[in-house]
């Protein structure tokens, strides 16, 4: 009885730690990415928490299985079987439809998304409409991420404070004591097995530094996207400066071809 709960801690505190793991990996992957230009929008970082969420939710079906098919076949109470079956359905069909609303997001706009748009269309006369409503799309974007706002350096102090952001970084630490405790509990009852302490204190130690680590990568990554917006909204300020001043240059022949369009029209009221 007194090793059940160390077990309980333990496992939860696995289910944690990978979280910390997908965490540092995603960040440190988008960076690689940002950083040879193969990708300027961030989409494997902020979803890091769906991998995890789907093991935890298969190790959830099995135990909720064995649990059904306990209370089923060692003479349980059928309303009780036929709840716990209700409740695991739901709480699949919830997760299911969390990550996959995660996933399947679409990107929102971007000052990439505009920048691309005008390259398309350079050198070539845009109506001023079209130009007004991008000049209403670039304020929507920064209105939705002000690139004047000062990121923190990527220290070991403000690491501490960007550990508070995500919960993949708090949880690890705060059940690694849980189950630190635990385990001693254990192996003050059982002598022997002191072992499991230190065991214990290396996984705390372990998600403490991965914490650290994930914080201070993920604030490197979003210095990075910062940077590289910076970049494409100036990219964009200089398309949209050329775009005005084309769309305010005569069209050559344009006069010739609306006399003529004049007297045709002329000819055939004649």
């Amino acid at each position: 009885m007194t090793w059940m709960p160390a077990a309980i801690a333990c496992a939860a505190w696995l289910g944690a730690f990978s979280l910390q793991l997908a965490d540092l990996g995603t960040a440190r992957f988008d960076s690689r990415r940002l950083d040879r230009g193969a990708r300027t929008v961030v989409r494997l970082h902020p979803v890091a928490w769906v991998v995890p969420v789907v093991a935890v939710a298969i190790v959830g079906l099995g135990v909720g299985v064995d649990v059904i098919a306990r209370i089923l076949f060692t003479g349980g109470s059928a309303v009780t079987a036929i709840l716990a079956a209700f409740l695991l359905v739901a709480g699949l069909v919830a997760a299911w439809l969390i990550v996959t609303v995660a996933v399947t997001r679409p990107a929102s706009d971007s000052y990439r998304a505009l920048r691309d748009e005008l390259i398309d269309l350079a050198g070539t006369r845009v109506q001023q409409d079209w130009l007004d409503g991008l000049r209403g799309r670039l304020r929507a974007i920064d209105r939705a991420g002000d690139l004047t706002e000062r990121l923190p350096e990527p220290s070991l102090r403000s690491s501490f404070a960007w550990v508070l952001r995500r919960p993949q970084r708090v949880i690890p630490p705060v059940l690694a004591v849980l189950m630190l405790v635990l385990v001693s509990i254990f192996a003050a009852t059982n002598p022997g097995q002191a072992w499991f302490v230190a065991l214990a204190a290396v996984g705390f130690a372990a998600s403490s530094a991965l914490a650290v680590a994930g914080a201070r990568a993920s604030l490197a990554l979003v210095a990075a996207v910062r940077e590289t917006q910076v970049e494409h909204r100036a990219d964009v300020e200089h398309l949209l400066a050329e775009a005005q001043r084309s769309s305010k240059k005569p069209v050559a022949g344009l006069g010739d071809r609306v006399a003529r369009a004049l007297q045709i029209l002329r000819e055939q009221q004649g």
